[in-house]
């Protein structure tokens, strides 16, 4: 498995005993914008799921479009899963 992040080791682990997932997806602001972290360091903020790929991408890592952002050993979507893109309501 390629790292998603860079400089670090190639391990993930599932939600609960063991290694968190690396790549945090934060619950949709008040535009449905949502902001991607990796390792702790700030990716950017995505605005559709294509968005992550590219910023996986621009860290280096090869076959981003390939990488499965639906795989929650892999990325914690806080708030809302990858189809969420909806602001919350007031």
């Amino acid at each position: 498995m390629t790292s998603a992040c860079p400089g670090g080791d190639q391990g993930y682990g599932a939600p609960g005993p063991g290694p968190a997932p690396r790549l945090v997806v934060q619950p949709p602001d008040h535009r449905g914008w949502r902001r991607v972290r990796c390792d702790g360091r700030s990716l950017g903020t995505a605005y559709r799921i294509s968005d992550i790929a590219v910023f996986l991408a621009a860290t280096g890592m090869e076959d981003a479009e390939d990488f499965d952002l639906t795989d929650p050993a892999l990325v914690d979507w806080r708030g809302g899963g990858p189809d969420c893109w909806t602001p919350p309501e007031a």
